[in-house]
């Protein structure tokens, strides 16, 4: 569960203590702390090095089979996109400089950029474009096949270097949503024979790319490197060094930012952003919601190919709609809001969020115990035997679930705990299980889980977002499993709308089916909550302009922008010396029963 602001200025003051009073303890050195150790990834005296810290490790970085946030965070810095987003989430050049469609709408014609160098000094062409789309069509790459809907393979072709043509077998408007997809060489691409032998490949350290950095050094578990790119077409970088440092938890990774071992702490929990608040070499940053966070059902069923292929292990309740509808109104989204991210959010409905695509469902659903209670009655969910728990429809098994929350993120856990409780008081018994995302990851491609936490970062465009609900992304994007034809043909309809006007009406009735069907529940928009030292690095920019995010955006607003303080001194990297640290594990561990029983009385007066 995440430590409340309190107990951490309680753990600061323990920590002074023990500096003070020089205490060290080499009887427990072999105490694991769940920090990363500091020493492979400092910052070299003779360059500007930028540290970034995570508690989300990456698992690859082959830009064609990613999942991860922090992966495509990393690969965003490497690779450029066709086209791009300005600060105002609108269509932007990139890659391409301007377009035209043809009357009949069946062909796009754009302009290449002709200024582009992979990172060996080759030309970046039109012809590395159309080869990297016509893979991902011919060998059905499903992460990226939903950007380029109704083409045939060989449909995107380079009749010159600088001149690409997308021809499409409907109308769509497809080509400048635009596609997410990182544009990668024909000379690494066609090495690989299928996508099976390509995604055998992690992404490094053969990586060949063409934007701002480039990864040069990946130590698992522990940081990765990149090196700015002089030569980039928007501009060289103002720092030499992008790093990523992994940590073990948030606290941590705060304590870090504060002691200035790193320059940047990404996608804070509340908790420990509000200890942060105050520092006065810290600056924080609330952003606009960009993502959100939701609990998913599995949905599988034999009906759905990838599922009877594979297998499925689910209660059959969550393939009810009546359970479904019962949980939602079980769930305080109000209270997870304010008690878990203390306010740093807002309550979820539908799965898009972007003001210009989100569409309020209509018969929204609020906390009602009572409800839920007589939803599963009139379902059959009775309690046969008194002991507080239903029993299924037609049968003696429990109502009785696995729950899988993330220990990536804390919230979940807090979470989790929350949603246990308020399950049970309705009957349905949770059993709560904490797992990281490789695990997560295995467990979901499997369909070996009932329900389970995780979220979404949600693109400026819906198409994307509402893609990994269709029935062909099962197996590949979709949380759940989810099938409903009527869901599929609509995903199509947005595709081939030709005014905004009618694919925001499209993209409105996708929402409310969701909402009705309700394959996951979303919990809340999750405020995305950054921090950095203002000390050492300044020229920050935002997107949106109006409360956006001020590191890893769409484009390079701030990652070419960003620039040492004048004066300002390298963070050492060394940090709180390891015996202060051994020191604490002793003090910490005397009075952990204590911390811990105070933490539980404080989740238990929560309603």
């Amino acid at each position: 569960m995440g430590t409340g602001t309190s107990t951490r200025r309680a753990l600061n003051a323990i920590l002074a203590v023990a500096v003070v009073a020089g205490v060290a303890s080499t009887a427990m050195a072999g105490v694991a702390l769940a920090q990363s150790e500091s020493g492979s990834a400092q910052p070299s005296a003779a360059k500007k090095t930028f540290t970034v810290g995570t508690v989300n490790d990456a698992i690859t970085f082959n830009p064609m089979f990613m999942i991860e946030s922090p992966e495509y965070a990393t690969a965003d810095l490497m690779y450029d996109t066709f086209l791009s987003w300005d600060k105002d989430y609108n269509t932007n050049a990139n890659l391409a400089t301007d377009w035209t469609q043809s009357d009949d709408g069946l062909t796009w014609t754009f302009n290449i950029r002709d200024d582009v160098k992979w990172w060996d000094g080759t030309p970046l062409t039109a012809e590395d474009i159309a080869y990297t789309f016509n893979w991902i069509i011919e060998q059905g790459v499903g992460n990226f096949i939903d950007y380029l809907p109704f083409t045939e393979p060989g449909g995107i072709t380079a009749t010159s270097p600088t001149t690409l043509v997308w021809k499409t077998t409907e109308p769509t408007s497809a080509p400048i949503y635009p596609p997410y997809i990182y544009v990668l060489p024909k000379a690494l691409l066609s090495k690989y024979k299928d996508k099976a032998d390509f995604r055998s490949w992690k992404g490094f350290p053969d990586m060949l790319g063409d934007g701002p950095f480039k990864l040069v050094e990946w130590q698992r578990g522990d940081f990765w490197r990149l090196e700015a790119n002089p030569d980039y077409w928007q501009g060289a970088p103002h720092m030499d060094e992008f790093v990523f440092r992994v940590f073990q938890n948030e606290e941590a990774m705060a304590q870090a930012l504060k002691q200035g071992e790193i320059d940047f702490a990404d996608d804070v929990n509340p908790n420990v952003f509000d200890s942060l608040k105050g520092d006065p070499n810290v600056t924080t940053n609330v952003g606009t919601p960009t993502y959100f966070t939701q609990m998913s059902f599995n949905m599988c069923t034999d009906q759905v190919k990838y599922c009877k292929d594979t297998g499925w292990n689910h209660s059959p309740a969550t393939t009810d709609p009546a359970f479904r509808e019962a949980v939602e109104y079980a769930i305080d989204r109000d209270a997870l809001v304010d008690r878990v991210k203390l306010g740093y959010g807002t309550t979820g409905a539908t799965v898009i969020m972007q003001p210009k695509w989100h569409a309020d469902p209509g018969d929204l659903i609020t906390f009602d115990p009572e409800k839920a209670k007589q939803i599963l009655e009139q379902a059959g969910y009775v309690d046969k035997d008194g002991d507080g728990v239903r029993e299924l429809p037609n049968s003696n098994d429990p109502l009785e679930l696995r729950f899988i929350v993330r220990t990536e993120n804390p919230e979940t856990i807090t979470a989790g705990d929350f949603i246990k409780e308020w399950l049970a008081d309705v009957g349905i018994k949770l059993d709560v299980q904490a797992v990281n995302d490789n695990k997560l990851t295995d467990i979901w491609y499997s369909n070996d889980y009932d329900m389970y936490i995780w979220g979404w970062g949600v693109e400026p465009d819906p198409n994307f977002q509402l893609s990994t609900y269709t029935t062909f992304q099962c197996g590949v994007w979709s949380d759940t499993c989810y099938s409903n034809p009527q869901y599929d043909e609509l995903f199509k309809q947005q595709q081939r709308a030709t005014s905004l006007e009618d694919r925001q009406k499209i993209v409105a009735q996708m929402q409310q089916l969701l909402y009705d069907d309700r394959p996951e529940i979303v919990l809340w928009y999750n405020n995305y909550l950054q921090a950095y030292r203002s000390d050492r690095w300044t020229g920050f920019e935002k997107q949106p302009p109006d409360g956006g995010a001020i590191l890893f955006q769409y484009g390079h607003y701030s990652d070419l922008n960003i620039t040492p303080v004048a004066g300002a001194s390298e963070g050492s990297g060394e940090g709180i010396p390891a015996w202060v640290w051994i020191a604490l594990a002793a003090v910490i561990v005397a009075i952990g029963v204590a911390v811990f029983t105070r933490r539980k009385r404080e989740d238990e007066d929560v309603v």
